[in-house]
């Protein structure tokens, strides 16, 4: 959704790479222009005239953004080898190579023709990333052997060459409601599903979807606004509550030409997904959820028959985790699986024929991700949340059979970027802190480090005058969840001096802002603020009950753990003027502002909501349903979190932003909001893009933010004197 990318790769300033502007128009909702003053006499309305070059602070924050690379450099390495006969290990900063003895001491410099050439280095998880434009699919699948390509054309499925000849079609029913090898963007965002038909290891088997959108409401975007002439852009899309599109599996044999429907279920309303062969290709595998998204089957069906049968089933009281981790070791028949069933993610060995075969790890924390599976050792690395600090992963191994489960790593700050010998008995690491710039240091398998490799010179961070950032432990509105934020300063800043503090939100499921790893700077604080990320209860990494707290109740539980967090910092610090509290956001993001603004108008005076869901029964089923499940068995939930049914209680500043081709978070949620605060008179400020999709590109977006959070929190560099700063927190 609102989500930016997947589980593990979030980060709050992704929303905004989506989309690209050619022009914006700006409409006016009940004040000014976004992008005009409101008083002539304001020094900052004045400047704002100007355009971006004249916003105070832009100087320093771009100074400090532009040496945000350099800060904290030098603390990883480039290249590992690990070489146990010649007792040594050989690594690469830049284009030196150095030494260490394999039980540690000096480094020393070395001639490259020094290094080894082929010690191998354990591999370690990886991600090849997208191939298809977000919430969609890819079009064409290569055979393993490379001789022939699947194609979805005109809503069928094709087989041709490599270079597209004798081109036979497989399908010859398709339709636009109707398609085979094609998905609906709705799985494709929410389910993460970017391919659509998949090979058998010998290629002799291709798998594909059929999906019926037929039943499934359209949306329609106009496209073309500055344009001669507008063209209408429809969507398949299901909303809360509406029917979804019916996913079925159909299996082409090559050899014979036979056409199989795979049994999926007798439930139309589920979700069929994450397809794909067993490595040995005996079984088409794929992940079976039903709507309420409680309960989810793996299942495994026989290519030649369609036969399916159940391998395992994951429950939850709440909602299941939709892309459990899962790694198949050789042979084709055995798999690791992650399973929340104990409360906390932990990895089980399963066998596709014989059921669960061992828990492999166990622990009151969540695991996070498999570095490494050495079958011939019998042991499996992973990163858990199992060190000092519930922020900061660790390296931890296990052994195939469950025994011998250990944590490698020091466990005092966040470890990164592992490297193993073949081995097993070495392995480097980054750690660092959020204040603490990185270091690589090789450890032996029992965790001890025996040297450190690189260190990171944090001399550039202190020459530009940053005051280092905080980690914060806060509790959550319910008086004893421990939550965490990080705080950060600008350049300028003097604590005997009063600053507004801005919040920097998202805050939806699937998504953590906050990290100890190595951040010295926020660059934006050089407009005048004091920089706040919060992560509220309903974010990842803590665990199920953490995570499942805001269940039913979005735009309720997490925005009330943010007010939480921002009173006790209030609270706290003296520095920090309780009448200038601003709020910023994009997509879950956004919607946060909206929740903020109204939910608890006593505490934030501004807010920038960056297209934004204003009422989940804008929003798809999916995801919405996943959280909040169907408008009618969550009629509360839905009304209590709707901006629009709340708009009555706006009292501080809102800036609207939205992409008007926007086919994640439509436009009409902002519109919603914008005709209700119209109707009800009162003030705010919009303006919306073009030809922008749910990111904004427009080189107009930075002055708009910052000089209206500058005008509306009397936000510039160097604070405020203390004594006119309003009241004492």
């Amino acid at each position: 959704m609102p989500r930016i990318l997947r589980r593990r790769e979030a980060g709050i300033g992704r929303a905004l790479a989506f989309g690209l502007v050619v022009a914006s128009i700006a409409t006016v909702g009940a004040t000014a222009d976004a992008a005009q003053p409101q008083s002539a006499e304001s020094r900052r309305g004045a400047e704002g005239r100007g355009g971006t070059e004249s916003l105070p602070g832009l100087d320093k924050q771009q100074m400090v953004r532009s040496r945000m690379r350099r800060l904290g450099a030098g603390g990883t390495v480039d290249e590992v080898r690990f070489d146990a006969e010649g007792g040594r290990v050989c690594f690469r900063r830049g284009r030196e190579w150095f030494e260490t003895p394999w039980d540690g001491g000096e480094v020393v410099s070395i001639e490259e023709s020094a290094v080894p050439e082929s010690v191998r280095v354990r591999d370690v998880a990886g991600s090849s990333g997208r191939r298809a434009a977000r919430g969609r699919q890819a079009s064409r699948e290569p055979s393993p052997d490379g001789r022939l390509v699947a194609e979805h054309r005109d809503h069928d499925v094709w087989i041709t060459d490599p270079d597209g000849g004798n081109a036979r079609p497989v399908t010859t029913d398709g339709t636009a409601e109707i398609r085979y090898g094609r998905a609906s963007w709705v799985y494709g965002e929410e389910l993460d599903q970017d391919t659509a038909m998949w090979w058998s290891p010998d290629a002799r088997h291709l798998a594909f979807y059929r999906f019926d959108d037929s039943g499934v409401p359209q949306y329609h975007l106009l496209r073309g606004l500055t344009d001669l002439r507008t063209r209408i852009d429809s969507e398949h899309y299901p909303k809360a509550g509406d029917p979804n599109p019916v996913a079925g599996l159909l299996v082409h044999d090559l050899s014979s030409g036979g056409l199989v429907e795979v049994d999926v279920g007798d439930e139309p309303d589920r979700y069929i997904y994450n397809v794909g062969f067993s490595p040995d290709g005996t079984d088409l595998l794929f992940f079976r959820l039903n709507r309420r998204q409680d309960r989810l089957e793996l299942l495994a069906a026989d290519p030649e028959t369609g036969e399916s049968r159940v391998v395992l089933v994951e429950e939850q009281p709440c909602w299941q985790d939709h892309r459990p981790e899962m790694r198949f070791l050789r042979g084709g028949r055995r798999f690791i699986w992650e399973s929340e069933r104990t409360g906390f993610a932990h990895y089980e060995l399963w066998d596709l024929d014989r059921g669960r075969i061992a828990v492999l790890t166990r622990g009151d924390y969540p695991v996070e991700s498999i570095v490494d599976v050495d079958e011939e050792r019998g042991v499996l690395h992973f990163t858990a949340r199992c060190g000092e600090h519930p922020l900061d992963p660790q390296l931890c191994r296990v052994n195939l059979d469950g025994t011998g489960q250990r944590m490698l790593t020091p466990g005092d700050r966040h470890y990164s970027r592992f490297r193993l010998a073949a081995d097993g008995t070495r392995f480097t690491a980054v750690g660092q802190r959020l204040d603490e710039a990185p270091r690589t240091r090789l450890f032996d398998e029992d965790g001890r480090g025996l040297a450190t490799l690189a260190e990171a010179d944090d001399a550039a961070a202190t020459a530009i005058g940053l005051r280092a950032p905080e980690l914060v432990e806060l509790v959550a509105a319910d008086g004893e969840t421990p939550i965490y934020a990080s705080l950060h300063f600008p350049t300028d800043f003097d604590p005997r001096r009063r600053w507004p503090l801005l919040v920097e939100v998202y805050g939806g499921p699937t998504v953590q802002t906050v990290s100890n790893r190595y951040r010295p700077a926020e660059p934006d604080c050089e407009f005048g603020f004091v920089v706040a990320r919060i992560d509220n209860r309903g974010t990842p990494g803590r665990g199920k009950a953490f995570e499942t707290a805001a269940y039913l109740t979005l735009g309720q539980t997490d925005i009330d753990d943010q007010a939480a967090a921002v009173r006790q910092l209030l609270a706290s610090r003296d520095y920090l003027d309780p009448d200038r509290i601003g709020i910023n956001g994009w997509s879950y993001g956004g919607s946060m502002v909206l929740w903020g603004l109204l939910r608890h108008p006593e505490l934030f005076a501004a807010g920038v909501s960056g297209a934004p869901v204003s009422d989940w029964r804008n929003y798809d089923t999916i995801y919405t349903e996943r959280y909040m499940r169907l408008p009618e068995e969550n009629p509360e939930g839905y009304a209590a979190s709707s901006a629009v049914e709340q708009a009555n209680r706006l009292e501080g500043a809102l800036l609207l932003l939205h992409g008007m081709v926007d086919d994640n978070v439509h436009p009409a949620n902002a519109w919603q909001v914008a005709s209700r605060l119209q109707a009800l008179d009162k003030p705010f400020e919009m303006m919306f893009f073009a030809d922008s999709g749910h990111g904004v590109g427009s080189p107009s977006m930075q002055r708009l933010r910052w000089s209206f959070l500058q005008r509306e929190l009397d936000a510039a560099p160097g604070g405020a004197p203390a004594a006119a700063a309003g009241r004492s927190p």
